[in-house]
């Protein structure tokens, strides 16, 4: 007792796992199990000694032999997961105690005979705690940057090493180090960072890694306690920058999601995947060029501009993308309010974006999925099935017809082709820009030595972008939606089967599989190279990213020289005369007596089609306004990690803005501010939604629901891909994982793999889309903690038919 007696209260040196136990075990408040530890040298000394000590201070009991290793728990280096503990061994059973301690003190030489082992190492035993409901672990600081948050991850499968073992869906907050009881309202979370501040203020450490579990009694047990050991690698100033900032961040949450003139809604919630998706096209923590030109080109005004030319409501000048401390979030009260139709009134308004919010809010797995789980975009053939099903009562007779009616006439209008269709002027538009990029050619140094001026030129291809590329894309876009609603309303109301709409999906040809088939042209000596590079060369994996390397610029493109080729079927799809007859009656039962069922699917494709047209085309301008902004920061000293921090208004100004100092230093000093800003992103936690200032302060961590695509089902190694990943990497027969998504990976479609994992996207987004053209299982947005914990794994299982997503 003389060693806690003279420390309590000092600083833990965490020698051991089992020594630093034993030293917090007087503090009966932590309810820490009974424990005996001994030397791996006094095992091997006294074998038959130490279990008949083992069987008496135990009897009875079910046992957990765990590892005590010196090379684990350090400050340098946890050693987590290099040794071996064995659950749930019968004290009484002397030989399954014995090859249990065997088992522990083997894995400290794991290359030798137990013998082997240092003989100050130790094996410690405790009795198992019965009854668990919760397992989990909890550090009191962001292990990767040292940022002030606990970081509580935990698990209610009622397994002890759930968390550990890494084998279960599990749940993680982050709570702000300074967030007080008034910031959350779960007294089992609020239960658990009082453990956490109790351990801290025992062992006068503020960086602890620490193991708990809850038993069914409410009794709330320490397992173990460790000190973070990343500490070398954490961000200097993490720590003061996230606590003197935070307030900001709060004092603009809260005027936000109040009461907003021009629209309709008494509250907001922000998200990072609702509507455009600036998670899965920018990122999470996106560099400030890159979320700039996102909001440049789309989110300012364009994608509110292309919704009312196709009949919805006319919108205030309200941005769609919020900035919050380095972060992007879709303002979701505007975006529902765009979604209204022209000649909605006020009340029914106010009325339909309340009940959207207020669904969001109580289904948080829809964030990235509100146009067909939320809110009502167009009148497809399941309007009065939902409407009842969701918010029944919510409309009077007369609020409802003129809701529908308003619907109506928008989708019919969308439905018609000829001039007047807003899908025929998109495609007019982005094939003028087409003409034009052909004319201008490919930007490069060249064109410097030839006397053009980069920023002048970035101005007018920024411009230009908008009215003819990110536009119509946009237009495109919303009926690609639109389409996707009535199709997916078809197999609801029993017309088409799901499978036939999966067939019919494989027959819409896009131009990635254009680009897939000329790839593979390539490799096969077909398409000589330089055609090739012409057509497709701007595309990059990360198309805002200046420090994504251009398919012109990549390593390995052309290396398979045998593709497997994954082209859409030959063979036409037609519909049945049963599901023609179907479709028809739906039609007519929606009042769409103009369009035909193959009318129908003929929207569908050319929507689809043209989406992914667009999108193609567009981002040459913006990956040559990329490159144009890299050959100005060359003639400044500014490098492309350098540009990556810069805002694009602010490089685009200096055009026609005289600047009064040395324009070097000048945008270095921005730079630098931008990476701070990047690096505040990084450490500050936020999560996918953000509904009050609360969110703030406690982040649950949300997991998607993903959006699986096709029937199949494939179990296959795993090959996690990054925008920097060399186009060499073998992932033929592999289940890929990629975090955010667009036309620059497209090439692994010319690789034969057996599946595609995407942490973010929607069900419409571009790799959704592809992988339906393909017929290939995909499971698209799975979420950051689904998809951590499938690429921390060898090999997964994909069955989309039954909507399961599983590491192995």
């Amino acid at each position: 007792m003389s060693y806690r007696e003279d420390t309590r209260g000092g600083v833990l040196p965490f020698t051991s796992k089992a020594d630093t136990l034993e030293w917090l075990s007087a503090y009966d408040d932590l309810h820490i199990p009974p424990l005996r530890s001994f030397r791996v040298g006094e095992w091997l000394a006294a074998r038959e000694a130490t279990l008949a000590l083992l069987a008496r201070a135990f009897p009875g009991a079910r046992l957990a032999v765990r590892s005590s290793c010196r090379r684990e728990d350090g400050r340098e280096s946890s050693g987590a997961g290099a040794f071996t503990s064995v659950l749930d061994v019968s004290a009484d059973d002397r030989d399954a105690l014995a090859i249990a301690v065997e088992t522990v003190i083997a894995s400290y030489a794991p290359s030798g005979p137990a013998d082997l082992a240092d003989p100050d190492d130790q094996v410690l035993v405790q009795p198992m705690v019965e009854g668990i409901v919760v397992s989990g672990v909890m550090m009191t600081r962001v292990h990767a940057d040292g940022a002030p948050y606990y970081v509580v991850n935990y698990d209610e499968s009622g397994q002890a090493d759930a968390i550990t073992g890494g084998r279960n869906a599990s749940k993680t907050v982050f709570v702000f180090r300074d967030a007080e009881d008034e910031h959350w309202d779960s007294r089992r979370l609020r239960s658990f960072i009082a453990l956490a501040r109790r351990v801290e203020a025992l062992c006068g450490h503020d960086e602890l890694d620490m193991e708990f579990c809850l038993d069914g009694a409410g009794v709330l047990h320490l397992l173990q306690v460790r000190p973070i050991c990343t500490q070398a690698r954490w961000i200097a100033g993490a720590d003061g920058q996230v606590r003197a900032k935070i307030g900001f961040v709060v004092d603009f949450i809260s005027e936000r999601v109040g009461q907003w003139p021009g629209l309709f809604g008494q509250r907001t919630i922000l998200g990072v995947m609702p509507d455009w998706n600036p998670a899965e096209m920018i990122g999470v923590t996106p560099r400030l060029l890159a979320s700039s030109l996102y909001r440049e080109l789309i989110t300012r005004r364009v994608w509110s501009q292309a919704r009312e030319f196709m009949g919805y409501r006319q919108m205030p000048p309200e941005e769609l993308m919020l900035m919050v401390a380095g972060r992007p979030f879709i303002d979701v009260r505007v975006s529902f309010n765009s979604f209204l139709p022209a000649g909605v009134d006020g009340i029914t308004a106010e009325t339909l974006v309340g009940a959207w919010l207020d669904r969001l809010d109580s289904h948080p797995q829809f964030h990235d999925k509100v146009e067909f789980q939320v809110a009502q975009t167009a009148l497809d053939f399941c309007f009065d099935k939902h409407l009842d099903e969701r918010y029944p009562g919510l409309l009077t007779r007369a609020r409802r017809e003129d809701f529908r009616a308003a619907l109506h006439g928008l989708t019919a209008h969308c439905l018609e082709p000829g001039q007047r269709s807003s899908m025929d002027w998109a495609y007019e538009a982005i094939t003028e820009l087409r003409n034009r990029q052909a004319a201008r050619g490919r930007i490069s140094a060249d064109a410097l030595v030839q006397g053009m001026k980069p920023l002048p030129q970035l101005v007018l291809l920024a411009e230009e972008c908008r009215l003819l590329g990110t536009l119509p894309f946009s237009i495109l876009a919303r009926h690609a939606f639109i389409a996707e609603s009535l199709l997916r309303s078809t197999v609801e109301r029993g017309a088409l089967a799901p499978e036939r709409l999966a067939a019919f999906k494989t027959t819409i040809r896009t131009v990635s599989g254009e680009m897939s088939h000329d790839l593979m042209s390539v490799c096969r000596n077909g398409m000589d190279r330089e055609t090739f590079l012409a057509r497709y060369g701007h595309l990059r994996p990360c198309s805002y990213d200046i420090l994504s390397p251009r398919y012109a610029d990549r390593d390995g493109l052309f290396s398979d020289s045998n593709p497997v080729s994954m082209m859409e079927t030959d063979v036409p799809f037609a519909l049945t005369p049963q599901e023609y007859s179907n479709i028809a009656s739906l039609l007519h039962e929606a009042h769409f007596g103009n369009t035909q069922p193959e009318g129908l699917l003929e929207y569908a494709r050319r929507s689809i089609a043209g989406r992914e047209l667009a999108k193609f085309i567009f981002t040459r301008n913006l990956s040559d306004m990329l490159e144009l902004l890299a050959l100005w920061g060359d003639r400044l000293g500014l490098s492309r990690d350098d540009l990556s921090h810069l805002e694009v208004r602010d490089v685009m100004e200096w055009a026609s803005h005289s600047l009064l100092r040395d324009a070097s230093g000048y945008f270095r000093e921005l730079a630098d501010k931008g990476r701070e800003l990047f690096n505040l992103g990084r450490s500050i936690k936020l999560g996918y939604i953000i509904r009050s200032a609360r969110d703030v302060y406690v982040v649950p961590q949300h997991r998607s629901a993903p959006n699986f695509i096709g029937h199949s089902r494939t179990e296959a190694p795993l090959a996690r891909l990054y925008p920097d990943s060399p186009c060499s990497v073998d992932i033929a027969g592999r289940l890929v994982c990629i975090e955010n998504a667009d036309p620059g990976f497209d090439w692994i479609f010319s690789r034969g793999i057996a599946g595609l994992v995407t942490m973010f996207g929607g069900t419409n987004s571009h790799m959704a889309i592809r992988c339906a053209e393909y017929g290939l299982p995909a499971a698209i947005g799975v979420g950051e903690l689904l998809f951590e914990q499938v690429t921390s794994a060898q090999s997964a299982l994909l069955d989309a038919g039954a909507c399961t997503l599983q590491p192995l």
